[in-house]
């Protein structure tokens, strides 16, 4: 299944669910936008990028993740942490267990 601007978007403010090696965590999607194609052939996709926002008390690492929303199914996808965009206004975002917020994308292209 191929992934797009119009599945997600309506999805920002909505948790992920992945599975990690410590047990199950949840991601709130914060921004989904289509990247600059900067020559990519029209067959293929644009490029996509999600940005989640987790909890500093329970980074993850880049790996791959089963990732799970209702509305998407069960899927693989990298992610990876990202730094905090400053202009966005996601510096030292409160998380809802008390920590801060830590970023992290996954990437489409």
């Amino acid at each position: 299944m191929t992934i797009s601007l119009e599945q997600v978007h309506p999805l920002i403010g909505n948790k992920f669910q992945l599975e990690t090696s410590n047990g199950v965590m949840h991601l709130e999607l914060v921004e989904a936008e289509e990247r600059p194609r900067r020559g990519i052939p029209e067959n293929f996709r644009t490029p996509l990028l999600l940005i989640f926002a987790g909890s500093s008390r329970q980074p993850l690492a880049q790996d791959n993740y089963f990732v799970e929303h209702p509305a998407l199914g069960r899927h693989i996808w990298t992610v990876a942490p990202t730094l905090a965009d400053h202009a966005k206004g996601q510096y030292q975002r409160p998380h809802e267990d008390g920590g801060t917020c830590v970023y992290y994308q996954v990437f489409f292209n």
